[in-house]
């Protein structure tokens, strides 16, 4: 990736579209850019190829808004980061076309494993700690995502929708694995740093 990134970069300074000494910003955008680019290139293929469109995208309005403001597990690797949101990707979606549940089950798992991503949060990167007004935007931010996945919850029951309805409960339960693991290697990053 880092090599691509590099050459996009010294394009753009070749072309006199950016200055030198802001390489390294670029360089980052681009490595950045591509490797969420692969991901989700993955992704459309992996949906067209079950023909899982609608829940792909259930998923991503799921799992994005929490991942970003309840934080969870992150990885060090662009390759390993690229792996495991591939399978737990393809693996959600699996689960989903092959495995039914009741609806009310899913519903209260899903209520339940709310809770539990609320009482979780925050599980912050090591290498970026929030300050306490980022931590009240980020906690009313997810307030906000998590009542409005109770309604969309709501909406698949009243359409009798038991498939979206286990994918969102599937969705959480992969945040909370992911948050529980992202505070458990914070903890012992922190014991290890005494």
């Amino acid at each position: 990736m880092e090599k691509v990134a590099k050459l996009f970069a010294d394009y753009v300074i070749r072309k006199d579209m950016v200055e030198e000494e802001d390489r390294t910003i670029y360089e980052y955008g681009f490595t950045v850019t591509i490797e969420v680019g692969l991901f989700l290139l993955f992704c459309l293929f992996m949906t067209l190829y079950l023909r899982m469109f609608v829940e792909g995208i259930l998923f991503f309005i799921i799992f994005a808004p929490l991942r970003s403001y309840a934080g969870g597990l992150h990885l060090e690797k662009y390759c390993s980061c690229f792996v495991l949101s591939c399978l737990t990707f393809s693996g959600i979606l699996l689960v989903v076309r092959y495995i039914q549940a009741p609806i009310w089950i899913s519903f209260i798992a899903l209520f339940i494993l709310e809770m539990i991503t609320y009482i979780l949060y925050p599980v912050e990167n090591i290498n970026r700690k929030i300050d306490r007004e980022e931590d009240r935007y980020f906690r009313k931010k997810l307030k906000s995502f998590l009542l409005m996945d109770m309604i969309i919850a709501v909406v698949c029951i009243i359409l009798n929708n038991s498939n979206a309805l286990f994918l969102i409960a599937d969705t959480f339960l992969i945040v909370v694995i992911t948050m529980v693991i992202g505070k458990y290697r914070n903890h012992n990053r922190y014991l290890t740093s005494e």
